[in-house]
């Protein structure tokens, strides 16, 4: 019986059917994600067969690009598996996008995440479980552990606990393994995430 929390689309979702994105709106994506999938930091877990990980990048008028739901299985994306999300309600739980895929199932604080701060361009959560308790034992930035992923209650949380802040990482207690970088660029988010995972490494 499959008993994690994961991968399930929490909000209400439109989903218009357009081409998919161009290759520049992801590209940057693609690279961080092609390499968080190699180190395990993107992937599937195997007995359940459910995807972990997705990466978002701001586009203009409050829209972004973000990785397709339930696609942390596959090892490379193409273009029709990111998907542009344009509209969201936090106070509805409601999602809007475009593309031939869902949108991931974490869309909803993606977007919370940009509206703490217009500095932020990109978002990047993974999943790590050594990680994710380095992060606690360290006491990062964190959202409590009575908030689930994907709800109104983790983009609202998401959105209070970055007021001022344009980079860095905090960790989603109520999310298992469940770890968010975000910065002005896909450089930096992914570099914070790298610098961490080397640390990892000595610390082990």
């Amino acid at each position: 019986m499959n008993t994690r929390d994961e991968g399930v689309i929490k909000f209400k979702l439109t989903l218009k059917r357009a081409p998919a994105p161009e290759q520049a709106q992801y590209i940057a994506l693609e690279k961080w994600r092609a390499l968080f999938y190699k180190l395990g930091l993107v992937g599937e877990y195997p007995n359940e067969k459910i995807g972990y990980g997705n990466l978002s990048s701001r586009l203009p008028k409050k829209s972004f690009i973000i990785t397709g739901s339930q696609t942390g299985h596959l090892a490379h994306l193409q273009a029709h598996h990111y998907t542009k999300v344009i509209e969201c309600d936090l106070k509805k739980g409601s999602v809007t996008a475009e593309g031939l895929i869902p949108p991931s199932s974490e869309s909803l604080t993606h977007y919370g995440i940009y509206e703490a701060n217009p500095a932020i361009n990109s978002v990047f959560h993974v999943h790590h479980p050594k990680l994710w308790q380095m992060l606690h034992d360290e006491q990062f930035d964190y959202i409590s552990e009575d908030v689930a992923y994907g709800t109104q209650e983790m983009a609202t949380a998401a959105s209070e606990l970055l007021v001022n802040k344009c980079s860095g990482i905090f960790v989603m207690r109520g999310h298992e393994d469940g770890i968010i970088s975000y910065s002005t660029s896909a450089e930096e988010a992914g570099r914070n995430l790298l610098d961490l995972y080397r640390r990892l490494g000595v610390r082990q």
